[in-house]
C-alpha cells in the first residue's frame, strides 16, 4: 500500500465523494417524502449503492486515509446543506476509526475494505438519524420545525423511533453496509477487475 497520496488520487476522492453524496442526496429526498416510516431508514438504503463506490474508490486508490478523506469532505456538504451537526461528526468520526483503527498499518485489501465500510455506514446511521432522535430529540426538533416539517410528521418519526428501534435503526445501517461493500465487491470482481480498471488484493 503505498503510504502518500498523489493529485490523482485526491481528485478521485473528490469526484466519487461527490458521486456518493448525490446519491445520498436523492435517496434521503424520495425516502423523506414517502413518509416519516421510510425517512429514518434513508441510511441503510444509501450504504447499499454507494458501497459499490465506495469499493471502487478503495480498489482505485488503496491508502490508508481514504474513509476519513470522505467523511470530511460529505460532512462538510451536509454542513452546507443546513444538515445537524451530528451527521458531519458521525461522517469524520467513522472515517478516523476505519483508517486507523480497523485497516492501521494493515494493506487494504477485501476483506478490511468490508468491515470499514460497513462500520463507516453505521456510523452514518448514528450521525444522521440514531443520536439525534434519542440523545438530542428537541435540539434535532427544532431544525425540522425551523427546516418546515409540519408537528406531525415530526411526531411520525419520533414515534417510529422510540424504543428498541434506535438499536434497530443502527443495525439496519450496519447491514446496508455490509450489503452495499458485498455488492461493490462483487462488481468489482466482475465488472472492473475483469476488464483490467482496477486490481485488489
Amino acid at each position: 500500500m503505498k503510504k502518500k497520496m498523489t493529485v490523482k488520487d485526491y481528485i478521485l476522492i473528490g469526484v466519487l465523494t461527490a458521486v456518493m453524496w448525490i446519491i445520498n442526496m436523492g435517496i434521503s429526498m424520495v425516502m423523506s417524502i414517502a413518509g416519516p416510516v421510510t425517512n429514518v431508514f434513508y441510511p441503510a438504503v444509501v450504504a447499499i449503492p454507494n458501497g459499490i463506490v465506495m469499493m471502487l474508490l478503495l480498489a482505485k486508490s488503496p491508502r490508508k486515509g481514504i474513509f476519513t478523506a470522505v467523511g470530511v469532505l460529505q460532512g462538510l456538504l451536509f454542513l452546507l446543506m443546513g444538515g445537524f451537526w451530528t451527521l458531519p461528526v458521525g461522517l469524520i468520526l467513522g472515517g478516523l476509526i476505519c483508517d486507523f483503527l480497523i485497516i492501521g498499518s494493515h494493506e487494504v485489501n477485501r476483506k478490511n475494505m468490508l468491515v470499514s465500510y460497513t462500520v463507516f455506514s453505521g456510523f452514518l446511521a448514528l450521525g444522521a438519524i440514531v443520536l439525534p432522535l434519542t440523545l438530542l430529540k428537541q435540539a434535532y426538533v427544532d431544525i425540522m420545525l425551523k427546516n418546515g416539517l409540519p408537528q406531525a410528521y415530526i411526531d411520525g418519526m419520533l414515534s417510529v423511533s422510540s424504543g428498541i428501534m434506535p438499536v434497530v435503526l443502527l443495525a439496519a445501517g450496519l447491514a446496508g453496509g455490509l450489503l452495499g461493500g458485498w455488492l461493490g465487491q462483487k462488481a468489482l470482481k466482475k465488472h472492473f477487475v475483469k476488464a483490467g480498471l482496477v486490481s485488489v488484493q
